[in-house]
């Protein structure tokens, strides 16, 4: 994929066309279109563009990943989040027999709360079923039922690429969407701290191609592709004789 580089990209070293969005034009860029001094507020730069790089990948869960929690004790009623997840997707049980569940349903706390006053305190029906997410000091779920012993959680979700911080780095996102999102998503920032007046046409610009990204991300080859989910009542397996059922 080809593009000619657009206006205030290119600096001396760059002929021709260009084919990845290194930080160093991105940089020059902002610099460039905003006047800004290319020494004393390089730092800053390369902060708005990270900041940018961060926020698109969470707003269009471009970059997925799941991880495992450790295995449920007897009684457990909260499960941290591992912290490479900053957005969560799904999470899927699975038995202390190693079936799998089908994704947990997220509900409010009071939910959660209701759910385990009216069961008592000894409601044990397999794995957990639903959970509601608690943001403090370090990121957790309450769950409910409480664990019978054994089971384990894998989380589905949104993490975070390395920050760019050389010059030779590479964005995770095809071109011409990486040098367009984080050229004006940090000439956004960067025009709030100059107060200029171009703030609002530079962020029509950014949420356009934020919005390109999304729309490249939902027809790619991955998990979520080319339709919107229909959702829908699934049979999950249990075993009703011993009163698995939830």
């Amino acid at each position: 994929f080809f593009f000619q580089a657009e206006d205030g990209i290119r600096d001396t070293s760059v002929t021709g066309v260009q084919t990845c969005a290194l930080p160093i034009y991105i940089q020059n860029a902002v610099i460039n279109k905003l006047r800004l001094d290319s020494t004393n507020d390089l730092s800053k730069v390369k902060d708005w563009i990270n900041q940018v790089y961060y926020e698109a990948c969470i707003e269009t869960n471009f970059y997925e990943t799941s991880s495992s929690a450790t295995t449920l004790t007897p009684g457990q009623t909260s499960v941290s989040v591992p912290s490479s997840i900053v957005k969560i997707e799904y999470i899927v049980p699975a038995g202390s027999d190693g079936s799998l569940w089908g994704p947990m349903e997220e509900v409010t706390f009071e939910e959660i709360l209701e759910n385990r006053a009216w069961a008592g305190s000894t409601q044990t029906t397999g794995a957990p079923s639903r959970y509601a997410f608690r943001s403090a000091q370090s990121s957790s779920i309450e769950v409910w039922p409480q664990a019978y012993g054994g089971e384990t959680l894998t989380f589905y979700g949104v993490c975070l690429p390395t920050a760019l911080s050389g010059n030779t780095d590479t964005p995770i996102f095809p071109e011409p969407y990486a040098t367009m999102v984080l050229q004006y998503g940090a000439l956004v920032q960067a025009a709030e701290y100059k107060k200029d007046p171009l703030v609002s046409e530079f962020n029509a610009l950014y949420l356009q191609w934020t919005g390109k990204l999304r729309s490249l991300n939902n027809v790619r080859a991955g998990s979520k592709v080319q339709q919107f989910r229909v959702e829908r009542q699934r049979p999950w397996p249990r075993g009703n004789s011993i009163d698995q059922g939830v």
